[in-house]
Formats: C-alpha cells, structure tokens, sequence
C-alpha cells in the first residue's frame, strides 16, 4: 500500500526522550502529506489532487490511559505538500503517543485521514555514559536489573530504545571511534535510572558512549583521540541535550602520566562543557576502584593514588562535579566491577544525582580527610561527611588501608582509634617510630587497597586519598 495522509519525517523517534528544562520541553516535528480519498472497499486507496486538506492536525496524549497532553492542533503547511509542528511547553513526564491526521473541511479529527505515529516517547532527563570498561559495565555475572518501560536508551546505532543491558552493545554502531571491543555485560546505569525515575515521576534516557581501555587523552584530545566529538555526535543524533555525564575512568592513566591526570581531568571537563555548549554541565565521577591486575610495586600503587586523589580534588576545585566513592566494592575479575558492585554504584549515583541536581535530601558523600597532623609518633586525621562513626573492622595494625610515609619511608602502625568530636571523625594512629618532616598521609590509595576499607555508620565508604600533608603539631587539636 502506498503511504498516504501525514507523514511524520522528523523530530521525533520511538522511545526518544527530550531533554526537559524547569519542567517542560520543547517538541518539533515536519514531515509531508499525501492527499487521499478512501473508498468504501477499505483499504483501497486513491491519491487525489483536487481535494486539498483544510489542515494536518497533530495532538499528544498519554500511552497509559489515553489522555490528552497537547489536544490536536494545525500545523504550518510549508507548501509542496511540507508541514511543519511546534510544541513549546510539553510537560516532563510519559510515557507520550504522537498522533497525526490530514483534516478535511467537512470531517472531524474523529474521521480523518490516517497519519503516523510516534509510541513510546517521555520529557525527562538524559545521561551520557563515558569512560572507560567500568562505565561500559563488564560483569557478566546474573542479577536482578530488569528493563523498565520509564528508562530509555540511545542506542550506538542512534536509535532509541527501552534500556537493557548491555546498554553499549555495538550492532550498526555508528561511530567506530567509541567502539567497545569486548561484548559489555551489566553496568549500573539501569539501576541509576530507575531510582531517579521512582522519585521523580518522569522517564530517564541514557546515551551510552564509553569504551573500554580508553584513556584519558583519548576524550581529552581530538589529535589523540575523537571519543569526545563521537559522544557529542551521538547526542545530538538523538535529539536532545544533556542534564549530566556519567563518568568512570582512570584504571588507563594510573602509569607515569599519573602526576599529570588531575590537570587533565579538569581541561577534559572544561572542553566536554565546551563542546556541548552546556558550560554549567553537571558531572559525577565514579573514583576509581580496585584492582587486582598488577600492583605490589610503588609505581603503579602510586599511580592508582594519585589518579583517585585527582577525582576527589576534582570536586572540590571545580563547580558543577560531584565524586562517588566505590573503594569498598568487590570486582568480578582483575579491575571490572562484579554486578552487586554495579547495584552499589548505581544507588549511589542516584542518590548523589537526587541531591546535588534536583535537591532531594540524601546522603552519598563518604567519609573524606579535611586535614593531618602529627606529634611523635602520633599521626591525626580529621574527616568530614563521616556519620556516626568510622568503622575500621578491628583489623589488624598492619592490615588498616592508611599509611603514613615520610622521608625514612612507611612506619609500622601500632595502633589506630577513632572518635567522634565536634568538628568531625578524629581517627588517630599510632606508630612504631617517630614521624619526620615532610610526612604526607595516603588512604585506600593502593592498586589493591585492601580487603576492608573504613566505613562510616550509614555504610558508606571513605574516599580513597593520596599525599595527605601532615604538619606538626604542638598539641593534638580540639
């Protein structure tokens, strides 16, 4: 059968999710029109010329019960039989249908000529997903993430889709650049989504761009790499903007460029806001977890602290980015995070994304160190964001995943204790010699950081850090 009535040819697909800003978001569609008349041997169609439409109506009703968002509403006819469609202000929310009809004078929009549809389509919140294996999601292993009808995804091949894993498969991709050379498995983006979804009431789309074993100079550099330009590309394939970027790399930059990686991270997130013409672009980085691959040598455990001390620095000198501890998580092989480790990700994030981006009351920052000092061979840390208490599991002196090192080297830790004060968690160590000059305090910072990492009393995970500087003091403070 010939396609006749309206043809709907752009701005807006199945499943597609606009980008809604203060509540609303704006939807325009175009396409063109085939005159008809439809005989009474249905479906036998006639095109005709000398019976023009009075106009192409187009309305938007909801797909749960019918109801009308946008009642129907004429579009401009462009001429050459071209029509062209406006919706300024469609509410956050869904999930929405697009209906469209060719109107005669002497018919209501109840009998009017067919026109295409669009099922399926939300106003809500868009996420890009960047980095590396980790932001791809690696686990294969099984747990309960099933899809959701309110979480949407911009697939690699630029259609959108309902979300399930794996989100970053590459079948028809279309930019090879971000190609994830492994089959992806579960990553904690669903997870993320449908939280944000259950507390906010719209649908949430994810834009997953990251690929695995990238680092950082390939998003950071176009003469290097063209992740970056790929996954700006890729958004725009699918219509909308962004409310944030969902960002977990750093395992490719924990060699000799390490020392370099938080003055790079910074002009990275500087370019990515360029680059998407969004200069207030929200970020939350997801610090870099453990790994089992390597370590025991000082170069790549100081490499590992040095990139995880950047993403937590990142937090604090630059606007609009948000750090998500994860140094407590198991993985499910050398460096990839397990799928219960993926949930845990995903909850934080959300909690972070409901508190920092939409001012929901949640908790998500760990436990992090605001100072040091040291008296003898006594050394203190104050953290912040520490709840209740700092959990340090009883562990043995030698197995607790903070050290001190100075010019001589690391001391023995004797003994350690924590308690809460005034000004935050005091956690004060013990050690076997006296503390010289220069001592700087490292946590959670080795490429295996340790079987148990601190916790406060809500469970949360102190962030790891690196290069701590502990002054000398007179007296233990207050």
């Amino acid at each position: 059968m010939s396609q006749y009535g309206v043809i709907l040819e752009k701005g807006a697909s199945d499943w597609q999710i606009f980008q809604q800003e203060k509540g609303t978001a704006r939807i325009s569609l175009e396409g063109r029109y085939v005159s008809a008349h439809v005989l009474p041997k249905f479906p036998m169609t006639v095109e005709t010329d000398d019976e023009e439409p009075e106009s192409v109506r187009v309305r938007i009703v909801r797909e749960d019960d019918g109801s009308i968002v946008r009642d129907w509403t004429k579009a401009q006819l462009q001429g050459g039989k071209r029509w062209r469609i406006s919706f300024p202000d469609v509410p956050a929310g869904g999930l929405y249908r697009i209906e469209s009809c060719l109107k005669y004078e002497q018919w209501d929009c109840r009998r009017c000529t067919r026109g295409d549809m669009v099922h399926h389509i939300g106003v809500g919140d868009i996420f890009l997903i960047a980095g590396q294996s980790n932001a791809a999601g690696r686990s294969k292993a099984p747990v309960e993430d099933a899809p959701a009808t309110a979480v949407h995804v911009l697939r690699p091949d630029g259609k959108w889709d309902m979300a399930s894993h794996p989100l970053g498969e590459t079948t028809d991709m279309l930019f090879a650049d971000n190609f994830e050379n492994h089959n992806p498995g579960h990553s904690p983006w669903i997870h993320f989504a449908k939280l944000l979804y259950r507390e906010l009431a719209y649908p949430i789309g994810l834009v997953p761009a990251a690929s695995g074993g990238t680092p950082l100079s390939w998003w950071a550099s176009a003469e290097e790499g063209n992740l970056l330009d790929c996954a700006v590309k890729l958004v725009r394939q699918g219509g909308s903007g962004l409310r944030a970027v969902l960002w977990s790399q750093g395992e490719s930059d924990t060699g000799p460029e390490a020392c370099t990686y938080g003055k790079r991270l910074e002009e990275f997130l500087t370019r990515a806001r360029d680059s998407f013409g969004q200069p207030d672009l929200s970020f939350l980085i997801v610090q870099t977890n453990r790994s089992l691959a390597g370590g025991g040598d000082s170069g790549q455990d100081r490499g590992f602290g040095m990139v995880r001390q950047a993403q937590l620095s990142a937090m604090e000198r630059m606007k609009g980015v948000w750090t998500i501890p994860s140094a407590d998580l198991p993985v499910s092989d050398g460096m990839h995070n397990a799928s219960l480790s993926d949930m845990a990700i995903g909850e934080r994030c959300a909690a972070c994304a409901l508190n920092v981006l939409y001012g929901r009351e949640r908790i998500w920052r760990g436990p992090s160190p605001v100072k040091a000092w040291r008296q003898g061979r006594l050394v203190g840390i104050l953290f912040r964001d520490a709840a209740h208490w700092l959990e340090l599991h009883d562990l043995e002196s030698g197995k607790l995943p903070i050290e001190v090192e100075d010019g001589e080297g690391f001391p023995d830790l004797v003994s350690s204790r924590a308690q809460m004060t005034a000004e935050g968690c005091v956690l004060e160590l013990q050690f076997d010699r006296e503390v010289g000059d220069g001592a700087k305090v490292h946590g959670a910072w080795r490429t295996y950081p340790g079987a148990a990492i601190p916790v406060d009393g809500r469970g949360l995970p102190m962030y790891s850090f690196y290069g701590l500087a502990a002054r000398q003091a007179a007296g233990k403070p207050k």
